[in-house]
């Protein structure tokens, strides 16, 4: 077996042994999608949608990763072995004519290591594994969750994101399915605000062209094989594992932005992870209010930003935000900025570093260290999206915040 690309990326990060040793690909896979799952029935949904979506001429193969933690309940240790027992027969009947379909179950991770971040790569490395046993360093690993949706044009905008571009990751265009027969006028009411939210947070960094304005959301991103490697794989956090990954992808690698929502994430409220839609839902419901970061703050980020391709040549200390200097402290910005000159020998590569320097973990704790301020105190969810379209010069009264700004969004990529 040829397994060039990723045999360096075994043998130094660690991995779970192979599960498909006797089930090498049937001939070159062009797409593997990877699905953690625990106790969610709803897989077989997404699975149904996956069939649905219309056919391309890349083989196309989907890993189902079934798992749980040596804390997990009895009872959903019991529910998570009949929803891989359901996937199982339909792999083998053959059930999927678009796809492969190839489950996988692991249960009694160590505490420390369980979660969707050890699921999510223990599936995308198998599915390095398959790519390598192809030949296949381009191959596309994409990552699903299993309450998720997808397009009928699912795998037609990625082939043809790949026809397009080298890029190395892709991200999707996304909206939540407010299926009024399955959630509540609440939670769909309350999933509309988080969205306002994800959405504002991107375009409010797209006002300075920060590369760090891309989507992260698990169920909304593709890497091809050998840069998966390369990156080192996924984290094995028990949450925000694609936020992570990404960011360090979008420091590397070029990302290309797919601009039609072609994925649907389910609304529901969830206490699986620490963070995102699930507990996003149950807090706003919960508290019946949503607020956010005042924006006043982003435009700080921007002027910030903004001074980078001057500073190289120039002491533009006393134009930055001096928010942002007592947040940095003299002393290390004064050290950032003086490695960043030393190590540039263009103006191009200067900027770079820079932005590696500043970058989205950066952001996100300077807006946490002043989000509770006095002086930017957080705003309601709904102002700040209006706040946005007033930004981007959208006219209107902004009735109906969500719309507008689900449009911006994708006109914005």
């Amino acid at each position: 077996m040829n397994t060039n690309f990723a045999t360096h990326y075994f043998e130094r990060y660690r991995a779970l042994p192979p599960f498909f040793c006797d089930r090498p690909p049937d001939r070159e896979p062009g797409i593997i999608v990877i699905i953690p799952c625990m106790d969610d029935g709803f897989i077989f949904r997404t699975l149904d949608s996956l069939e649905s979506a219309s056919p391309v001429s890349l083989q196309i193969e989907v890993i189902v990763h079934v798992n749980s933690g040596e804390r997990t309940p009895p009872e959903v240790i019991e529910r998570n072995r009949t929803i891989f027992d359901g996937v199982r027969q339909k792999a083998v009947a053959g059930f999927y004519k678009r796809f492969r379909l190839l489950p996988i179950l692991t249960e009694g991770t160590a505490k420390k290591k369980a979660g969707v971040g050890f699921a999510r790569k223990t599936a995308m490395d198998e599915a390095v594994r398959r790519f390598a046993a192809a030949n296949n360093p381009e191959g596309l690993i994409v990552s699903l969750d299993a309450d998720t949706l997808v397009a009928g044009a699912y795998f037609r905008e990625m082939e043809e994101a790949m026809k397009k571009s080298r890029a190395a990751c892709f991200t999707f265009q996304f909206r939540h399915c407010y299926d009024a027969r399955r959630y509540s006028p609440e939670v769909i009411q309350a999933c509309k605000l988080y969205e306002i939210y994800l959405r504002y947070y991107r375009l409010a960094l797209k006002t300075f062209d920060s590369p760090f304005a891309i989507h992260t959301i698990g169920s909304c991103f593709a890497v091809r094989a050998d840069t998966y490697v390369k990156l080192g794989g996924m984290t094995c956090r028990q949450g925000g594992e694609d936020f992570y990954f990404l960011q360090k992808a979008v420091k590397m690698h070029p990302v290309y932005e797919v601009k039609t929502p072609v994925v649907f994430p389910s609304p529901r409220v969830s206490n699986r992870v620490p963070f995102g839609t699930g507990p996003s839902v149950r807090n706003i419901i919960e508290k019946g209010y949503y607020k956010v970061y005042n924006f006043e703050l982003f435009r700080l980020l921007k002027t910030f930003y903004e001074l980078f391709p001057a500073m190289r040549q120039n002491d533009l200390k006393k134009q930055i935000p001096p928010e942002i200097l007592t947040y940095l402290g003299d002393r290390s910005f004064d050290e950032t900025l003086a490695e960043c000159r030393t190590y540039s020998s263009s103006s191009k590569t200067f900027v770079k570093r820079m932005y590696d320097s500043f970058d989205a973990f950066f952001i996100v704790k300077f807006l946490n260290t002043f989000n509770n301020s006095a002086v930017y105190p957080p705003i309601d969810v709904l102002e700040a999206g209006r706040t946005l379209l007033d930004c981007y010069g959208v006219d209107g009264e902004h009735n109906n915040v969500y719309e507008e700004i689900m449009l911006l969004d994708v006109s914005k990529e």
